[in-house]
């Protein structure tokens, strides 16, 4: 195998795809996708786990008080990934795209582990957090080394596919839901405790990257050019430098909006199906109750049943809902992703970002205005997937196009990042609007607003299609 993976124009193409591909770039693909992949899969097994996971742990905790945990637990979870984004990012530009890919993948997997065994509240945080630093860390090594490797007719595609790959991770994750529920007991473990074990798997993505992919021309070049006042992972560069500095502030902005979006609206499905399922059972019975519990009480008092079995059926149920809908979220954003990446490709990123962000407001107001039964999940929730996750289609392949190769990864680890620790204190802000509001949905409507703040920003974003990747 060579030392590097480059992407010229006119090099030979074995495959007869019409882009220049080699077998060496299909590694490099196959790797990148993996990772995603595996990242995705450990967020759909935390967003699905979350509240049962925190219940279990804070037991004797006033229910009222799970949505606000939920937050801290998701916050802490971001603010990982941000750290994580941050910190990788200067060790990607400096040491090398692979290298940083196999610890930032081993990283995430024994975390995501480790989330399983926690006996406590805070051990549990603490886990979310390092297993967050992993994932971010991951996500701007696997992208910058897609987009340095891959020949440039080729790039935004593929940049494209990396993402749709997350998709198949995600629904990978409610697939497994769906096999073992997180509010379920197999065995004498929790559902949500197994659930977390299934993430060691990526681990073995190590052996793959290691023996296979190499670290890109593009990369290898610019270390071997690195001098005074261009060095790799300078991040002082990018504030010295005003074009670099308005960028960096531009995609940023765009970036904290597509995740405030995802993670404070999109990724509480689970939770909205749950209260919806609730209310459902609640309007049946005609009775006053707070927490599922006290109606599972109420319901044994009329009919003589067992609280307990009905409580379990319930809880059983919800899962079903919960495990099917967020499968079929899923679905929608491996669709989702990819078409805005063809808008990007075809007619712009502007352009793209616009549809992505107007589409997604749009779908935000349907299903957290409109559903009222359990089952609505089935054709809302896809729909919600398809128009929340397209931006990220877009996301991925703008941002590498922002930067030269001695600072691509640490550039996008600023925007990406630093509009994650934004995003940290949006899913606290959703759990006491959801607290103060009686529930997700009115909370996730006026979140929501956010998206308008993408469509204002996204006429100030320097157009980068047909352009080539900055040297």
């Amino acid at each position: 195998m060579a030392a590097g993976a480059s992407a010229p124009e006119a090099e030979s193409d074995p495959a007869g795809t019409g882009f220049g591909l080699t077998r060496a770039h299909g590694w490099v693909l196959l790797a990148a996708a993996l990772g995603w992949l595996f990242d995705a899969m450990d967020q759909r097994l935390f967003i699905l786990a979350r509240t049962p996971a925190i219940r279990d742990l804070t037991a004797g905790a006033d229910p009222a008080a799970l949505p606000t945990l939920a937050g801290w637990a998701t916050a802490l979870f971001i603010a990982g990934w941000a750290t994580g984004g941050l910190v990788f990012g200067l060790v990607g530009d400096r040491r090398g795209r692979v290298r940083t890919m196999a610890l930032t993948i081993l990283m995430y997997s024994v975390f995501t582990g480790l989330s399983g065994l926690a006996r406590s509240w805070p051990e549990f945080a603490a886990y979310r957090f390092l297993c967050g630093m992993g994932i971010g860390g991951e996500y701007a090594a696997g992208v910058a080394l897609v987009a340095e490797t891959m020949p440039a007719r080729f790039r935004a595609l593929a940049l494209g596919m990396v993402q749709a790959a997350s998709s198949l991770g995600a629904i990978l994750g409610s697939a497994a839901s769906l096999w073992i529920g997180p509010q379920a007991k197999i065995g004498g473990w929790e559902g949500w405790r197994l659930l977390f074990f299934l993430g060691v798997i990526p681990s073995v993505l190590l052996v793959l990257i290691r023996l296979r992919v190499p670290e890109p021309d593009r990369w290898l070049k610019a270390r071997d050019e690195a001098r005074p006042g261009r060095e790799l992972g300078d991040v002082r560069a990018i504030f010295h430098d005003p074009v670099l500095r308005r960028r960096s502030v531009i995609g940023m902005t765009l970036g904290v909006v597509g995740q405030i979006g995802l993670w404070s609206i999109g990724l509480y499905t689970p939770e909205l199906v749950r209260d919806v399922v609730f209310a459902e059972h609640r309007r049946e019975l005609a009775v006053q109750a707070d927490t599922l519990d006290d109606l599972a009480v109420a319901w044994a008092s009329r009919t003589g049943g067992d609280a307990d079995s009905r409580l379990a059926h319930w809880k059983a149920e919800a899962d079903r809902h919960v495990g099917r809908g967020t499968l079929l979220q899923d679905v929608g954003s491996f669709f989702g992703a990819p078409f805005c990446t063809w808008i990007a490709i075809r007619f712009g990123r502007r352009q793209a970002f616009a549809t992505a962000y107007a589409m997604a407001m749009a779908s935000v107001w349907l299903v957290f205005g409109g559903m009222t039964r359990g089952a609505d999940a089935v054709w809302m929730l896809p729909l919600l997937g398809f128009c929340t996750c397209g931006i990220f289609g877009v996301i991925v392949v703008y941002l590498p196009e922002l930067y030269p190769t001695r600072l691509r990864a640490t550039g996008m680890g600023f925007c990406y990042n630093i509009a994650r620790y934004l995003t940290a204190a949006a899913p606290i802000l959703l759990g006491r609007l959801a607290v103060a509001s009686g529930g997700y949905s009115r909370a996730a409507l006026v979140m929501s607003l956010v998206y308008v703040l993408g469509l204002a920003v996204v006429p100030l974003a320097p157009e980068t299609r047909g352009r080539p990747l900055p040297e």
